[in-house]
């Protein structure tokens, strides 16, 4: 006859269930507790460009700041596309940029700096707290996006932007990467958000 198998051998335990049940909502919890958003985008067109005005909200969870505090640097993407809208056909995206900014802690100096490179300017800043340092990021005034002769911007057509930003975990150091990969605390993404471009 074979041997009966104890239940709690194939079945976890309802304290075992309690803890990992407690474990997915602290997870969540933590990803809920920091995050990337798009608060407003304004655009509009030049003759060779599209200026953007961006005021977007970047908070960091405790495991990015400690990161951040030892030295690591952090690069923040905000990715943009042009998207004209069609009635009778699938819209159509016309142009694409990705504004890289890098946020680097320096012990010495006990400064936040900020570093970027917009399609046109390349800018250097430093900051006394975090805080000013994410707001900085965040905050685009006037940045010149270039259109380029090819991408036949039409006078009557109607466009609009969508816009995401994301901490790049590919730029991370490698030897961190599989841990900020497995964890939701460096997830930290807005996803797309959609804005009129102004006429």
């Amino acid at each position: 006859m074979p041997a009966c198998k104890n239940d709690h051998s194939v079945r976890p335990s309802a304290a075992r269930r309690a803890r990992l049940l407690g474990l997915l909502l602290t997870l969540s919890a933590a990803t809920a507790h920091a995050d990337f958003l798009v608060q407003d985008v304004q655009a509009q067109f030049t003759e060779e460009a599209l200026l953007l005005d961006t005021r977007i909200e970047l908070a960091l969870t405790p495991k990015t700041e400690e990161a951040l505090a030892k030295g690591i640097p952090l690069d923040v993407n905000i990715e943009v596309q042009l998207i004209r809208r069609r009635t009778l056909m699938w819209d159509k995206r016309v142009a694409d940029w990705v504004l890289r900014r890098r946020i680097q802690y320096h012990a010495l100096s006990n400064q936040y700096l900020v570093s970027g490179l917009h399609p046109d300017v390349y800018d250097l800043a430093s900051f006394d707290s975090l805080a000013s340092a994410l707001r900085h990021i965040g905050t685009l005034q006037e940045a010149s996006l270039p259109l380029g002769k090819k991408k036949n911007i039409s006078n009557d057509g109607d466009y609009s932007l969508e816009v995401r930003v994301f901490l790049d975990l590919e730029a991370l150091p490698s030897v961190l990467r599989p841990v900020a990969y497995t964890s939701p605390s460096w997830h930290l993404n807005s996803g797309w958000t959609t804005w009129i471009v102004q006429r």
